[in-house]
């Protein structure tokens, strides 16, 4: 759990300092990992395991955590675009909007909701 922790905040962090430099590519990619490890904190909560793979993530998501869920499966093809497509201010704070929305609802560590704001 604390792995996980940490490798939010790192990315999480990371993908501010990017942002700072207006390298909008680089902070959502970095914003969308840092919504992966949030997740994983969220389902290692509650079950006890890590996810393998973004399709089991959002399996787990959709069963264990629907209002998650359906931020996450609305960003996903931001993290996917990103790879191949410019990026826009716009987007990055859509990303991190969605993981201040998680973070307000759930359960998470308080390093992380402080992080986040």
């Amino acid at each position: 759990m604390e792995e996980l922790e940490r490798t939010f905040l790192e990315e999480y962090e990371g993908a501010r300092e990017q942002f700072a430099q207006e390298r909008y590519k680089n902070a959502t990619i970095l914003l969308a990992k840092a919504l992966f490890a949030l997740c994983d904190l969220l389902i290692y909560a509650q079950l006890r395991k890590l996810p393998k793979n973004h399709g089991e993530r959002f399996h787990i998501l959709e069963g264990y955590f629907p209002d998650v869920y359906t931020i996450v499966d609305r960003i996903f093809s931001h993290y996917t675009d990103a790879y191949s497509k410019p990026v826009l201010k716009e987007t990055c704070e859509e990303v991190t909007h969605g993981i201040k929305a998680i973070a307000r609802t759930q359960n998470i560590p308080e390093a992380v909701r402080k992080a986040v704001g």
